[in-house]
């Protein structure tokens, strides 16, 4: 009879590692992705890698650099799994899943493709990188740090490569969000983060930089002249009223109108006029504005004919301002390759109504989050930082939320990050409900 070789049980321990084992293996992976998921935040949302690009005419692949590592890591962590268990990023990959389902019926697939594979390969997966490998109340504040450093980089881009349009107007020499629209609608979302700073730092000088950094950023979304980020101004300062603490509702109040008499003294006529010519009825309105909100107006009805023409399956993703050129051209009219102006109405036009109730579910699922969290914790003093990070990320849904009802940018990362965002929030101050010591210190 052959007799078998005897295996020592302690060989096995090579091949199958030990559970203490594969946890520092998970853990060591999870803080890698973490921290170059910090790194992707900075970039996107300095814009630095576009920034880069136009002072040096390289591409230095950044998002690449950063992104990758950072999936691989979720990928051996679990962190994707963990994700997966929100109903706020279900919605998300819902509205994704169902962008994917309508390129078959796109009135031009091709580009219906490369639109859809861009937004799930550069701006979904940022819920995944924020929200899969941040534990701890200590990483959701560098996280909010690293936007706050990111708003600091857009003022000084701003001030250093900022240009002043004809009619006055303030927007970028470069980059996705040059137009002065969409430059005031990026400031809108990561303006709030230096509210987070002014409120939740220790130091004074850090706190005074902050609200320094605030006040620009405001006047510069005012020099933008876009009268539907005033608009969403008056949103943020309506809800700062209403949901702050009382003793920063008057801080608000004492400095909202130093800052507006000084961006109002300061600004060209020919942006207070353009800000203040909403109808045609007011006398010396802006012939400039009336015409863009004419062009708004149609554009915005088109979009509605389509997502009703098109109630299912929409006319392709990204193929309104194809649809819209040619059938200008058709018509003879003259072509007006323009977007439909409005982020909602974008996603039900484009992609269907099934599509739109799956963006705004995954919004409203964001926010509901984040205002649980917050009647949880604002009555225990000793997470009062946790209150303040969740406070001021809603603020910048909302103020942006308003925005983007006059600006295309459905396919964009930033609600899905602010998603990420207030899942790693929540499940923070979850993990360290039984060691209070690092939220003691937010």
């Amino acid at each position: 009879m052959h007799s078998f070789p005897q295996i020592h049980p302690g060989a096995l321990n090579y091949a199958i590692p030990a559970p203490e084992s594969r946890e520092e293996t998970r853990n060591a992976a999870r803080k890698l992705a973490f921290w170059f998921g910090v790194g992707l935040v900075f970039v996107r949302f300095s814009m630095l890698n576009e920034m880069l690009s136009y002072l040096i005419g390289h591409n230095f692949y950044l998002l690449y650099f950063f992104g990758i590592p950072a999936l691989l890591g979720l990928l051996v962590s679990g962190g994707i799994a963990r994700v997966l268990r929100e109903r706020a990023a279900i919605l998300w990959l819902c509205f994704g899943t169902w962008a994917v389902i309508t390129i078959p019926f796109s009135i031009w697939r091709g580009g219906s493709a490369h639109t859809v594979w861009s937004y799930w390969k550069t701006e979904l997966i940022m819920i995944f990188v924020i929200a899969g490998a941040t534990r701890t109340w200590r990483e959701c504040r560098i996280l909010m740090l690293a936007i706050a450093a990111a708003a600091t980089v857009n003022l000084l881009t701003s001030r250093l490569f900022g240009q002043v349009e004809m009619n006055g107007r303030r927007d970028l020499d470069f980059g996705t969000v040059a137009n002065a629209n969409d430059f005031a609608g990026h400031l809108l979302l990561v303006l709030p983060f230096l509210v987070w700073v002014a409120l939740s730092c220790k130091s004074l000088i850090l706190r005074l930089a902050a609200l320094g950094g605030l006040s620009y950023g405001v006047y510069l979304v005012l020099a933008s002249g876009s009268r539907g980020a005033l608009i969403a101004l008056a949103i943020d300062f309506l809800f700062f009223t209403f949901a702050a603490r009382r003793p920063y509702r008057l801080g608000l109040w004492l400095l909202a109108p130093v800052i507006v008499i000084i961006a109002l003294t300061v600004l060209p006529g020919s942006v207070v006029n353009r800000l203040e010519s909403f109808s045609s009825s007011q006398s010396g309105a802006s012939d400039e504005a009336l015409a863009s909100s004419e062009a708004r107006q149609t554009l915005l009805r088109d979009s509605i004919i389509a997502a009703l023409r098109n109630p299912i399956f929409g006319i392709g993703p990204g193929q309104f301002v194809t649809s819209e050129g040619t059938r200008e051209e058709l018509k003879g009219t003259g072509a007006y390759w323009g977007g439909a102006h409005n982020s909602f109405v974008q996603a039900a036009s484009e992609c269907g109504i099934p599509a739109l109730l799956f963006y705004v579910a995954a919004i409203w699922s964001s926010w509901r989050l984040l205002k649980i969290l917050g009647r949880r914790t604002s009555n225990r003093p000793q997470l009062l930082g946790a209150t303040n990070a969740g406070f001021c990320i809603r603020l910048s849904i909302i103020g942006f939320c308003t925005a983007v009802f006059f600006l295309n940018f459905t396919y964009t990362f930033y609600l899905p990050a602010m998603t990420g965002l207030a899942i790693a929030l929540a499940s923070a101050v979850h993990v360290d409900r039984n060691d209070r010591t690092e939220i003691l210190k937010g």
